[in-house]
């Protein structure tokens, strides 16, 4: 694969952790590139008091960010996430400096709130950013006014979307989506909306297969990507309706009503819902909540949201279950995704059960 270095400034750690990265990349095979040359992904050296993004040309691109910090704190998490936001990151990677002069610690930060840490091993490092490099994302919607007029208005499904999105924040999973405006410059802003579709960010989604013959075998409703999920309200903005799925394209097949919002994006997590719809039929409902149980099986890789890697390994996964049609299985350093016949009978399995916070592994 070929990527480039791009740096704000000398930082002596941050920078001698990179250049250990760089030999690495390179002893595998990558090849150093000039920015504009077709890479696939950057390292993007940046401070952490002014993170500075990494101007791509397309979502296929992959940013990972290099800052360090000093401090360990009760703010550090914070700091982090902001800087992975603010440098519009796929992964954000923190330089802590050992002490006296020992082996610096490695914290990663994901947009999914994912934090972990180890002690600084180049070829460690490399293991957990090459498969996140190498995946591909599969968000783009292409869109239709071809949706039934019965269905314009919703359907009992859509009511069940917006009464369990309340539940999901009753029960401290569904935290306010993060207030990007505050921390994005306005070409930022307009970068990651034209790189990602989005203007705002929020985690979790639900989802609901639905009865249309005339559309689609598969068919489902699901949440909008970037949406108050405790505010469900608005068919083709807030819930929109998936009628299939153009995987060499990467693409949702999105059925909307006459006149709906142009700006709407189904969640990116729709080609990872299809796959599981199509795979297993018994499946009526998939609830996917930045939350843990227990004893769940994982993913081995915590590849990004709306990557077909990701898709297939939470499909495989569920296949080894007793039941695939009502299981769990845990994402890498990110959540859970729960199936069931029902909304309903989901909520039934996990009231009482949700940690709060996902596991997260090295």
């Amino acid at each position: 694969m070929k990527f480039a270095v791009v740096s704000d400034g000398c930082q002596a750690p941050r920078d001698k952790v990179a250049g250990a990265l760089v030999e690495t990349f390179l002893a595998h095979g990558d090849e150093l590139s000039p920015a504009d040359n077709g890479i696939n992904f950057a390292l993007n050296l940046t401070r952490a008091d002014a993170p500075r993004h990494f101007r791509r040309k397309s979502q296929s691109v992959f940013i990972f960010s290099l800052i360090q910090d000093e401090r360990v704190d009760r703010n550090f998490r914070s700091r982090c996430y902001t800087a992975l936001v603010r440098s519009l990151s796929n992964l954000l990677l923190c330089v802590v400096p050992g002490a006296r002069g020992g082996v610096p610690e490695i914290y990663f930060t994901t947009p999914e709130a994912g934090f972990y840490h180890l002690p600084f091993e180049p070829e460690a490092v490399y293991e957990r950013l090459i498969p996140i490099a190498s995946a591909h994302f599969a968000t783009e919607n292409r869109f239709s006014e071809d949706l039934p007029e019965r269905l314009w208005m919703g359907s009992p499904l859509t009511r069940d979307l917006s009464r369990y999105g309340k539940e999901l924040e009753m029960m401290g999973v569904l935290p306010v989506p993060f207030p990007l405006r505050e921390v994005l410059t306005e070409e930022a802003l307009r970068q990651l909306y034209k790189i990602y579709g989005i203007t705002g960010a929020s985690y979790g989604n639900l989802s609901a297969r639905e009865t249309v013959p005339e559309l689609s075998p598969c068919a489902f409703w699901m949440t909008g990507r970037g949406v108050n999920k405790a505010d469900l309200r608005r068919v083709g903005k807030d819930m929109l309706l998936v009628k299939g799925f153009d995987h060499a394209r990467g693409a949702a097949l999105i059925a909307q009503p006459p006149g709906a919002d142009v700006r709407a994006r189904v969640s990116v997590d729709a080609v990872e819902h299809e796959l599981i719809y199509r795979t297993y039929p018994e499946v009526g409902a998939i609830v996917h909540a930045h939350a843990w149980i227990e004893g769940v099986p994982c993913t081995r890789q915590n590849y990004p949201c709306g990557t077909r890697e990701l898709a297939r390994e939470v499909a495989a996964l569920l296949r080894t279950l007793p039941d695939p049609g009502r299981g769990a299985v845990g994402l890498k350093n990110h959540g859970l995704t729960i199936t069931g016949r029902t909304l309903e009978e989901i909520f039934s399995r996990i009231r009482g059960r949700l940690l709060r916070e996902a596991a997260m592994f090295d």
